[in-house]
């Protein structure tokens, strides 16, 4: 009879490989297994919300928009400030020129910085716009006062959302897996054990069956893994590290 690599399926593979496991006990339809089942499911369901929760939040296509536009408003900023440099009235160049060498001084690519960075660079230089006397009145000249409103708005949406987002994440941490993985493994072996000692003592056919259908089933799964050693030659993503742990 198969054995499954419990410890090497990764978070996912575990999740459905004890789902797959859990619908072939209850087809089998033995009465004698439903308390087992009934201690292994509330698990399987503890670890299928938590791994939900770690794949991503609702929040985080929010998060993402959020980002992309207060992108869209600093760069839109610096394409504005470097285009009115070659203006012909030399006010509106020495204002545009001003505002641009403010954003330069905080870096060529706020966009691509991660979001904690770009949060605090912005913040910044929404500060130096609203404080500063000589960029304020370089604002006033090129009329970006609702560009200025744009990012400002922009920035505070987004961190928000962020805030938000991080405060789900405490409410539901992933980390609660191996955990839980742990305890479903354990009511898993109950319930295994208990087929394998009816199927040794032929007790009744559905357990023979079952024992069967559920070592095809750990089978499958232990091919996954022995396909993915065999291909991967690079070092291990953070989910391989992860899950190892679990």
């Amino acid at each position: 009879m198969n054995v499954p690599y419990l410890n090497r399926y990764r978070n996912g593979e575990y999740l459905q490989y004890m789902k797959d496991v859990l619908q072939l006990t209850n087809d089998a339809a033995i009465d004698n297994l439903t308390p087992l089942t009934t201690t292994l499911s509330p698990l399987v369901a503890s670890i299928d919300a938590a791994f939900q929760q770690s794949q991503g939040s609702v929040l985080t296509q929010d998060i993402i928009t959020l980002d992309q536009r207060r992108d869209q408003a600093i760069v839109g900023l610096r394409s504005v400030t470097e285009g009115y440099k070659s203006h012909y009235d030399t006010a509106v160049v020495n204002a545009a020129t001003t505002l641009h060498n403010n954003i330069a001084s905080h870096g060529s690519k706020i966009q691509q910085l991660s979001y904690q960075e770009e949060t605090a660079v912005l913040d910044s230089i929404i500060t130096d716009w609203e404080t500063e006397s000589e960029l304020q009145a370089a604002i006033t000249v090129l009329n970006l006062t609702d560009w200025l409103a744009e990012l400002k708005n922009a920035n505070t949406a987004f961190v928000t959302k962020y805030l938000e987002r991080v405060e789900e994440t405490a409410a539901n941490p992933s980390e609660n897996i191996p955990i839980i993985r742990g305890q479903a493994t354990e009511a898993y072996r109950n319930l295994i054990a208990h087929i394998d000692a009816h199927t040794t003592l032929a007790t009744a056919e559905g357990y023979s069956i079952l024992q069967s259908q559920l070592s095809v089933l750990a089978g499958q799964y232990n091919q996954v893994v022995d396909n993915r050693s065999s291909t991967t030659t690079s070092e291990p993503t953070s989910e391989d590290t992860e899950d190892a742990q679990a």
